[in-house]
């Protein structure tokens, strides 16, 4: 992946990307990592869609242009036994959060977790300019059962 790539006049280059749904997490353990989410959501800023909380990188978030509360519904596609939960807010985290649980879409959902957002990571210039994964504003709770 990362290296030096010649292109030959007229010719054509293929450099390969990271794809986290074939590799290992980025966070170990990361249960979420690539699963289908809902959105309560849909209005975004450009480019921070909702599927870019569960993907992985810090060179995509999500990010709702609304104000108003919102929601992640992240499909684990079994049952899972859950003990932390790690949320990597990017530039803009949230006021505070909450982590519900179910075995179905469809509910009941039982409330595990709810606290309010500290900056970890404040917003740093040169980091910006490096091309490396980093983990930024981050909120750790561990050791909580379901």
């Amino acid at each position: 992946m990362q290296g030096t790539y010649q292109l030959a006049v007229n010719g054509s280059l293929m450099v390969p990307t990271r794809r986290p749904d074939l590799n290992a997490t980025i966070v170990a353990g990361n249960l979420a990592q690539c699963k289908p989410i809902i959105s309560s959501n849909q209005t975004t800023f450009p480019g921070q869609y909702p599927i870019a909380a569960v993907d992985s990188s810090n060179g995509t978030s999500w990010q709702p242009s609304l104000p108003s509360p919102a929601f992640i519904e992240v499909d684990l596609e079994s049952a899972q036994s859950l003990s932390r939960v790690r949320i990597n807010w990017g530039e803009v985290p949230a006021q505070s959060f909450e982590v519900l649980v179910s075995n179905s879409s469809s509910g009941p959902f039982t409330s595990v977790l709810q606290m309010d957002v500290e900056i970890s990571a404040p917003y740093n210039e040169t980091q910006t300019l490096l091309v490396e994964l980093v983990l930024g504003n981050t909120t750790d709770y561990g050791e909580w059962k379901v």
